[in-house]
């Protein structure tokens, strides 16, 4: 599909405005509820019992904490997922692989597409190092240094996180928000800024070039209808700048 107004999904019916935003603040909170949960249970197992507010300090601390963050996406991947496949099958006569574009794309697309996000990484890391900023945020750096386990830290940054936030952000809002008044250019728009505000581990520059992201990814999704491309380009940022974590921890 090359139009940025017509993919399969809208063949079949999808949730409306009210209904794409209702349905994603429960999901949000299942999020939070999961992550919440499995924090929870960590400072359990590692700290014991501890009172109301050193949880909270704990919780606040953790946020950097590699084994943690590998938990908290495994787990959200799980719970998350699931509830997006089973929000979109409540939707009567609905297609859950058109609905998230869950179909592949030809191999021109995969490598125009790829090519894009090469350049964005580049674009991206010079800018960076003009503003004298570093190329591997302190949240990386942070989040690498402690963990136990790489290689669940590798399975949560590059096949977990995308694969649920590529579900939510650019399937379940975007066929949603696309199909109602604000068309495709709003459903691109409004899923990259609540995809960039969901990333408050990082500064506002940070914030900046994930919601920059988003357009781009965004844009690929209604340009080619598949969210399994979007899965896959933003699987391959996430290696690219956990291999730079591992070349700057190192």
């Amino acid at each position: 599909m090359d139009s940025l107004t017509s993919t399969p999904e809208q063949d079949y019916p999808v949730w409306g405005f009210a209904g794409t935003l209702l349905w994603g603040v429960a999901i949000a909170l299942a999020f939070v509820i999961t992550q919440t949960i499995a924090m929870t249970v960590y400072v359990g197992r590692y700290y014991g019992d501890v009172s109301a507010g050193e949880l909270a300090n704990l919780m606040t601390v953790l946020q950097f904490n590699g084994t943690v963050l590998s938990i908290c996406n495994v787990a959200t991947l799980i719970v998350c997922s699931s509830a997006v496949l089973g929000i979109v099958r409540l939707k009567k006569h609905s297609s859950i692989r058109y609905y998230l574009g869950l179909h592949s794309v030809s191999f021109s697309a995969i490598g125009f597409w790829f090519l894009v996000i090469v350049a964005l990484i580049i674009a991206s890391d010079l800018l960076t190092f003009l503003l004298g900023k570093p190329i591997v945020p302190e949240f990386m750096s942070a989040v690498y240094r402690s963990a136990d386990s790489l290689w669940m830290l590798w399975l949560a940054l590059i096949v977990a996180a995308p694969v649920f936030e590529e579900l939510f952000f650019r399937g379940f809002l975007m066929a949603g928000l696309r199909s109602s008044f604000v068309g495709p250019i709003g459903a691109i728009l409004i899923s990259s800024l609540l995809w960039a505000a969901t990333h408050l581990q990082y500064d506002l520059y940070g914030m900046v070039t994930v919601f920059v992201i988003g357009l781009v990814l965004g844009t690929a999704r209604i340009r080619t209808g598949s969210v399994l491309l979007t899965m896959g380009m933003h699987s391959f940022m996430n290696l690219v700048a956990t291999i730079q974590a591992a070349i700057y921890v190192s």
